[in-house]
């Protein structure tokens, strides 16, 4: 058994809107009938509602609330962050990692576009030993990434002339990990 719904009724709805928004939920604006004007998202199967408060549905009061998503590129690095919402609530946000099993240049680009979504520009070559060299540029800065899920991914930031795809300071086991790393670097 899981939860497969989640309602917070709040008298900052516009306020508690954007702070979730902020973490990295979606919302839809919806209205049942006549009901009110709300916004939900669905998390993993359970709906997850802002709804104003009213006399017959009063705040909700305190609460602890944990999310868990999977790192995008509208959220922060993956890891486990407390934050409070405009009401007081306790809000325990893990951002985790979706891998991927890396092995062609266009398994590469939908990681990169999960991580970055159309934020940064990414060249990627396939080497003779079914390497990957990838380069991303971001606001002004390069990244280049070199591995394979078997070698692990060696990634530097702003690479000294010459340097190409060897020597990595940092090396990551999964391209997920290294995109994470390097989307946080490049912020």
């Amino acid at each position: 058994m899981h939860p497969d719904l989640i309602v917070i009724y709040t008298d900052r709805l516009d306020a508690c809107h954007g702070f979730y928004t902020s973490l990295g939920l979606t919302f839809t604006k919806e209205q049942h009938g006549t009901g009110p004007e709300h916004y939900a998202t669905e998390l993993n199967g359970s709906v997850f509602e802002l709804y104003p408060a009213s006399a017959r549905r009063p705040a909700t009061g305190s609460l602890r609330l944990g999310l868990t998503l999977p790192a995008g590129p509208h959220t922060p690095p993956v890891g486990r962050y407390t934050h409070t919402d405009p009401d007081g609530r306790t809000v325990v946000l893990t951002i985790t990692q979706e891998t991927h099993s890396m092995t062609t240049a266009q398994d590469a680009r939908k990681a990169i576009h999960h991580t970055f979504g159309d934020t940064a520009h990414s060249d990627i070559r396939t080497l003779p030993a079914g390497n990957l060299a990838i380069t991303i540029t971001k606001n002004g800065h390069a990244a280049t990434i070199d591995g394979h899920d078997g070698t692990g991914w060696g990634w530097t930031i702003d690479p000294a002339e010459g340097d190409g795809f060897t020597g990595h300071e940092n090396i990551s086991p999964t391209l997920d990990e290294a995109l994470t790393s390097v989307r946080a670097a490049l912020l």
